[in-house]
Order: C-alpha cells, then structure tokens, then sequence
C-alpha cells in the first residue's frame, strides 16, 4: 500500500515537473514560409546596371518563399531606428518575427563585382531565424567567368549580367526550408531595447549606454556589459532600465556592446553586438564640383542656374550640413542648412538671402559638414562667375582692300561669347554683308564695300538712318 501512494506521488511529480518543462521549452524546428530581405543593393558596372536585391527575391521565391515588400520591412526598420544591417540586436529580430509575420531574415553583401573579359562576382548570404536571433544557414559564393570554362574553353561566361545569375543561384542552393532551433530553452527575459548616445563619436570621449530589461519569468540574477575587454558599470533604479557610461576606444572601428545576463536558474546567457559604437577621428572629405562655370540670371533658359554637387568620399553618416555661397571679398549672400545626408546637388540661380540678384562678379561656395561622431570638415567649390550684363562692342573701319572694305572688332565681356552676328547695311538699311559665328570675335573682317558704295552723313540723316550708337560714325551705315 505504502509502495502503491509512493508510485502515485513519484507519477504526480513526474506530471508536474513535464507541466512546469513546458512553460521554458521552446519548439526545436522552425519551418521557413515567409522572409525578410535586408537589400543586397543595386550596382552599376561598366555602365551596366545590376540589381542584386531583385535577384536575390526572384531566387528565393523560387525556393518557395514568401518575401514581404522591402517598404513594409523599411517602415519597420525606420520605427526603430535601424539604419544598417549591422544595428540589428535580438529583440528587433524577435519583435521583425512577431510584427511582420516573418519566419527568418534574409541579408547579405556583395563584396565584389568587376566585369571585363573574365567577370568577376563574390556574394555571400546568411539567414537568421526570427525565434531565437540566431544564424541558421550560411553561404558564399566567389565565380570568374573563367570557372566555367570547360574542354577548350567553352561554357566559359563573359557576361557579368549572367555571371551574376548563376552565382546567385548557387549561392542559395542550399538553402534550407525547416531549420533546427539551437536554443531549446529560451531566456526568462527579453532584452526590448540597447544602445549607445551618442552612438558614434571620436577617441576619448564619453558615451552613455542604455538597456531596458523585460523580466518574463522572474527577476535576473545578474548583468554585465562589455565593450573590448571593458566592463561598463551598469546602475539601475528599478531593475528594468539600465544605464552606464563607456569611454571611447583610441582606433577607429566599430565596437559591439556584450551583454551576459544570468536568470533566476542561474543560467549564463550571452549576447553580442546589442549594438554598436562607432569612433571615428577623421573629418569626412568631401568634394564640391559646379556642373558649370558661369550663370546668367536672366531668365532666358541659358543658364540661368549653377548646380554644386558634394561627394563624400568616405562611408561616415553626416549629422549636419551648411551651404554658403560668398563673392569674393568673403561676404555670404545666400546660405541654407539641414541634417543628416546631403542633397544630390545645391542650385543656385545667381540670387542672394531676399531672391535679390546679385551683381556681377566671381563666387565661391563653401560646404561645412560635420558627422555624427563631431569631426567638421569645409569643401570650397571652384569659383562661378555671375555674368547679368550684355557684352559690348564696337567695330571701327580700318584699311581698305581689294576684297573690301576691313572692320576691326573689339569686345569685352565677363564670360565668354557664345555667339554673334555682324550684318552690314547700306543708307536704306538693305543689308549688304552678314558674318556669324561661335565662341571669341575675329580682330577683323573684311566687308563687301567698295568706294563706290560710301554715303555722305548727311544724306543718311536726311533719309532717317540713324547709327547704331556703339559702331564708329566713320561708317554710319555699318549696323550689327
């Protein structure tokens, strides 16, 4: 009898502990319908252009994948402030999973692609499951054109278009679609939020890292963080939010946040790359080039605009910009700021702060922007000139020869001529002689005027031919 409520006890506790087993295990497979891309990119090689991400979907619907639309994944990724792939922590892609009905994340890099005779294309891909955050399937994939080739050379690929194809294809062809879950017995916690402010910044200075803690199961045991080999001194009020400071590395880089949390069991869970912090001590270099040299404000569809385009060499995101354009005392007529990336281009269409024109001269502009980690850099663009005014000239009648009479021509201008016209008349304004031309004016022409065809001032005047009061009245009856 004793044995028999022994053997019911020992079953009720077996039950018991199977009931409590299930509220921490999780299940051990996972099976892949539905993805998220992060972009792979769109490249432009030898004047061709690739769209790798298009790829990438095409292959995994082949696969029998459902990939959500790339602004549904963006809106997500923007609400949370994740700008690159390399800011994705665990809880975003726990909370990606459940928000967007995802089973794994797909993303990856093109780390070459050169064309030529023998194209050149390396890619590599990993997908994480969007349960536990963790890399279930891995690949890369590094083709030449030349690879192909086989018995005297044939099936060798030339195209960088179907390089690409191909590699892409074989760079998925094992992918899985049911993965096994590593993490049978997922945390007690859920780490909803980590990072740093600010989150890039120079050698030497000081930023603050915060952590929010969502207890699920029972009170963590204990928390530490790293960045390198440096513990932060994490604090916290309520055993929720926790906060610390960190001092920036000497080398430049990018340093992820560690975390090692131990639960109510006892149990070490590590995490890494939470998020990260970016030292960067180099004033970003930029170049700014105008599209042209001179600007006509006049509204006559001849450029009457100048458009300065920045290029920024290096990859560090800006955090502000300013734009002046300064004649060439230095005095500012016009400037305009913002945040964050630059424009394709600064137009400017020759007018000051108040849409006033400025008056004729040569201008500069000047570029100060400064990036997220405090360094500020000045690019000065190649001087404009601002040309509002007619050219002017004047043609006086030289040496008669016996092709005609010769004209001497002098004219100045602040930009160079692009065109001109120089029509002789007679006293009855009968056109007599016509010159044209493009860019700079001859010293001199020759007209189609003998002796015979000169008029006396005064019978013009009597006949109403007024002149043209920049040409010499030596000729009275010379018009351009």
């Amino acid at each position: 009898k004793m044995r028999f409520y022994i053997a019911i006890l020992c079953g009720l506790a077996v039950g018991l502990l199977c009931v409590q087993g299930r509220g921490f295990a999780a299940k051990t497979s996972l099976q892949i319908r539905a993805v998220a891309l992060m972009p792979f990119g769109d490249f432009t090689v030898d004047g061709l252009s690739i769209d790798v991400t298009r790829l990438v979907v095409e292959e995994l619907k082949r696969h029998q994948l459902d990939v959500i639309a790339q602004e549904v994944l963006e809106d997500f990724l923007a609400k949370r402030r994740v700008r690159r792939a390399e800011f994705l922590d665990r809880p975003t892609i726990r909370a990606m999973g459940a928000s967007l009905n995802v089973d794994a994340l797909v993303m990856g890099t093109v780390s070459m692609l050169s064309g030529g005779e023998n194209p050149h294309v390396s890619i590599n891909a990993q997908m994480v499951d969007c349960e536990n955050a963790a890399i279930v399937w891995a690949n890369s994939v590094s083709r030449t054109g030349s690879d192909y080739a086989g018995f005297l050379g044939l099936g060798r690929i030339t195209s960088l278009e179907k390089l690409v194809n191909v590699v892409v294809g074989e760079l998925f062809e094992s992918l899985p679609v049911k993965v096994a879950l590593l993490n049978r017995f997922p945390p007690s916690f859920e780490v909803v939020r980590a990072g740093f402010f600010p989150d890039a910044l120079r050698s030497g200075e000081t930023a603050q890292v915060t952590m929010e803690i969502k207890e699920i199961m029972g009170k963590v045991r204990d928390i530490k963080a790293f960045v390198m080999d440096n513990e932060i001194t994490l604090y916290s009020r309520d055993g929720r939010f926790y906060g610390g400071t960190v001092t920036a590395p000497p080398i430049e880089g990018t340093y992820p946040l560690a975390v090692y949390i131990t639960d109510r069991w006892n149990r070490l869970f590590s995490m890494d790359a939470l998020a990260g912090l970016t030292v960067h001590n180099t004033p970003p270099q930029i170049v700014l080039t105008p599209r042209q040299k001179i600007v006509s404000p006049n509204n006559d569809g001849i450029k009457d605009f100048v458009l300065f385009v920045p290029e920024v060499l290096d990859a560090i995101a800006l955090k502000s910009w300013k734009v002046e354009i300064a004649d060439e005392e230095g005095q500012v007529v016009r400037s305009e700021s913002g945040v964050e990336g630059l424009p394709q281009g600064f137009m400017w269409r020759g007018v000051d702060d108040q849409n006033r024109p400025v008056k004729d001269g040569a201008y500069f502009c000047r570029l100060v922007a400064q990036d997220e980690a405090g360094n500020t850099t000045t690019a000065l663009s190649e001087g404009v000139v601002v040309d509002g005014t007619a050219p002017e000239a004047v043609v006086h009648i030289g040496a008669e020869a016996d092709e005609g009479m010769v004209l001497s021509i002098t004219a100045k201008d602040r930009s160079q001529i692009d065109y001109w016209e120089l029509s002789v008349l007679d006293a009855s304004g009968r056109e007599v002689d016509r010159f044209e031309g493009k860019g700079e004016l001859p010293e001199t022409v020759t007209a189609d005027i003998k002796k015979k065809d000169r008029w006396n001032q005064d019978l013009m005047t009597r006949k109403g031919c007024l002149p043209i009061p920049w040409i010499s009245s030596m000729w009275p009856g010379i018009g351009c």
